[in-house]
């Protein structure tokens, strides 16, 4: 009886850090050793938690229409950096970089969008990377260290 109740206690305690764990490892699910690039057409954008989805369609290479995923940060990330429910124009145009699935499926993890207004849309994590480089960058240049 004490082993089984030890057995399920440790299950018990340790079944949140799995799922979080699983949850958040974007390497089952995605590529994230390649990017690939795509022209798309904005059909809806939920900006919702825990990851926001631009649905979109793309024309394959026989010219036929596939149903696709853009998956991202969750709204209140990307709701910081601007954006917005009604940012993309109906069927709106935009290339598209992101990491593919890992397994074959028509979705992709959001590197940066680019919208038909040549406006920028980048992961907020890679945006973070790129303005934690360039602090490190200044700082060195500022305490003459240089590149």
């Amino acid at each position: 009886m004490k082993t089984l109740t030890l057995f399920l206690l440790a299950g018990v305690i340790g079944f949140p850090f799995s799922t979080s764990h699983a949850h958040h490892s974007f390497a089952g699910a995605f590529d994230m050793s390649s990017t690939i690039q795509f022209e798309a057409r904005v059909v809806r954008l939920e900006l919702r938690n825990p990851h926001a989805v631009i649905h979109i369609e793309v024309v394959n290479e026989r010219g036929d229409i596939e149903q696709w995923t853009i998956e991202g940060p969750g709204k209140l990330s990307l709701a910081r950096r601007g954006w917005t429910d009604d940012m993309f124009e109906e069927r709106e145009l935009i290339t598209v970089y992101g990491n593919p699935s890992a397994r074959g499926k028509p979705i992709v993890w959001l590197s940066k969008i680019i919208k038909s207004d040549g406006a920028e849309l980048v992961d907020p994590l890679v945006s973070d990377d790129l303005a934690i480089e360039e602090e490190r960058r200044a700082r060195r240049s500022r305490t003459g260290q240089g590149e």
